[in-house]
């Protein structure tokens, strides 16, 4: 394996505890077990769709580690959320990913340095177009189709925080990727800084998240983010959603009778998928 160059002080105390996990198995595979267990531990706080398949995952996982190394996994959650809580925007697990080594030389993969995806969404997001979508349907959804470890989401969120814009109530964050330990990567740091969305595992070229931008497509490959069962607002919106799709349909009419017009219905808040669109490229 390539010598692991780590920066930043933060960067040496993962490691330091990640490497002190186990020496019998590889990184890449303590790797995937530790986002494995993370992730799965985060969403089945919150969701009881497909959650003993989770569990069943989560369990495979954590009798491969004797106790004092499953010890060391939550260690390593909580230094993770601790550098969060000093700075949600950042890229964490992302550039813990790349220090490593496990992306560039396991994997031929190279995310986008954080830098470059701040000054995308310093582009994308122009501030009279956002206070424009936001009055008009009261959140915007921004979507990234190669999310990876969630970079370019993360620096969305930043440039609405710049803007003193409520990124956790009034942003919709999507994001789907291939690569199913990238897309948890991803699902975990959108949830530990309060996003609202979802993460979907998929192919987005075969398979595009084309999915109701505030249900999803109810699958175990897409991964609700907790903010969106936690917070009164979103469930106010998906409530509103479930009447507008479920409850107020025009009833059928005998083919020998012409259609009655339906009556308007006004959907309080927002208006599900009319906020920005935006994608990004990793």
């Amino acid at each position: 394996m390539a010598k692991i160059t780590v920066r930043a002080a933060e960067q040496k105390e993962f490691v330091r505890i990640f490497s002190g996990v186990c020496n019998w198995n590889s990184v890449w595979e303590r790797w995937n077990d530790m986002v494995i267990l993370f992730a799965d531990t985060i969403l089945n706080s919150v969701d009881l769709n497909h959650r003993e398949k989770r569990e069943a995952e989560y369990q495979a996982v954590a009798r491969k580690y004797k106790p004092e190394e499953l010890a060391q996994f939550s260690r390593l959650f909580g230094e993770m959320v601790e550098q969060l809580e000093r700075n949600p925007f950042q890229d964490f697990l992302g550039s813990m990913y790349m220090e490593l080594g496990i992306g560039s030389s396991m994997h031929g993969q190279f995310f986008t340095p954080f830098g470059v995806c701040q000054m995308m969404a310093n582009t994308s997001l122009q501030e009279k177009v956002v206070r424009e979508q936001l009055d008009r349907h009261g959140y915007i959804s921004i979507h990234d189709c190669a999310c990876g470890a969630g970079a370019t989401l993360i620096a969305a969120a930043e440039r609405l925080h710049e803007m003193g814009v409520n990124y956790q109530e009034r942003a919709l964050f999507t994001g789907q990727d291939l690569d199913t330990v990238v897309a948890r990567m991803c699902y975990i740091q959108l949830s530990m800084i309060g996003c609202a969305g979802h993460v979907r595992i998929g192919d987005s070229l075969m398979n595009p998240d084309a999915y109701d931008v505030l249900l999803g497509d109810g699958t175990e490959d897409t991964w609700i983010l907790p903010m969106t069962y936690l917070s009164q607002v979103w469930q106010g919106r998906l409530l509103a959603r479930y009447f507008d799709r479920y409850a107020f349909r025009a009833p059928k009419q005998p083919p020998d009778k012409e259609p009655q017009k339906s009556r308007e219905v006004k959907q309080h808040g927002s208006k599900p998928g009319g906020g920005l669109q935006l994608s990004f490229f990793e």
